[in-house]
């Protein structure tokens, strides 16, 4: 698939997969509302809808924007893949997120979730920098402020010229194909160590095709792109 038509599929596999949340979710609820389970389904369907409103800001006007709700997604998913861990740790700290208090508990262990994707093969993920970096440009930051103003500029004064388009989005894109590419490892697989959400994958008849060819497309340009967002220094790199 070439990034195009995967940026067609991107909607068609994340509506499979919110179906499939939805009926297991349901399933989940029934059985106990504030399950282990039950926390993961959850945070999956916010995620998805996460990624609904994020493939509509996919234009160069919207791209700070974008951001915002990319640290939004990432928190969602990071918990998600954290919640996911079979140890009674992590039920403690499940029980403690449904309270709903004003503590951490809705902050995902970045270090232990990497410690764990690296120890079954997974590339260097740094979810903890990546999430730090986006917080950069999601808060009132002067970094933000510049990208900010800098896309006010382009669609104010038109500078932006649709030979550009390409050169402007193509990160972007890789970022949110990545984005739906993540969910479906963090909610299809069940890797040892994880519960089980019960998801089935032949629920979800796209997602297998789109989960191979995003990995071959968007990480060549995931390579090339991820550290010019932001100087080292301007976020935590963990």
């Amino acid at each position: 698939m070439t990034i195009d038509e995967l940026m067609i599929s991107a909607p068609v596999v994340t509506k499979e997969m919110a179906t499939e949340f939805v009926r297991r979710g349901d399933e989940c609820m029934t059985a106990d509302s504030e399950s282990q389970l039950t926390a993961c389904l959850l945070l999956a369907l916010r995620s998805a809808s996460l990624l609904c409103s994020m493939g509509l800001l996919m234009k160069p006007s919207t791209r700070d924007s974008w951001d915002v709700l990319a640290r939004a997604f990432m928190e969602s998913r990071d918990l998600l893949i954290s919640f996911r861990f079979d140890d009674q740790g992590t039920r403690r700290k499940v029980k403690r997120w449904f309270e709903g208090g004003k503590d951490s508990t809705w902050k995902a262990e970045h270090k232990k979730c990497e410690r764990f994707l690296s120890s079954i093969g997974g590339e260097r993920l740094e979810l903890g920098s990546r999430w730090s970096m986006f917080s950069a440009l999601s808060h009132p930051t002067v970094h933000a402020a510049r990208h900010s103003t800098a896309m006010v500029v382009s669609w104010v004064t038109g500078r932006l010229k649709v030979e550009n388009f390409a050169e402007t989005m193509t990160p972007k894109v890789a970022d949110y194909l990545t984005c739906v590419n993540s969910l479906i490892v963090a909610t299809t697989l069940d890797l040892p160590g994880w519960v089980s959400l019960g998801c089935d994958r032949n629920r979800m008849p796209h997602v297998k095709q789109f989960q191979t060819s995003a990995t071959l497309v968007v990480t060549p340009i995931l390579q090339q792109t991820q550290d010019n967002k932001l100087p080292r220094g301007s976020y935590r790199s963990e």
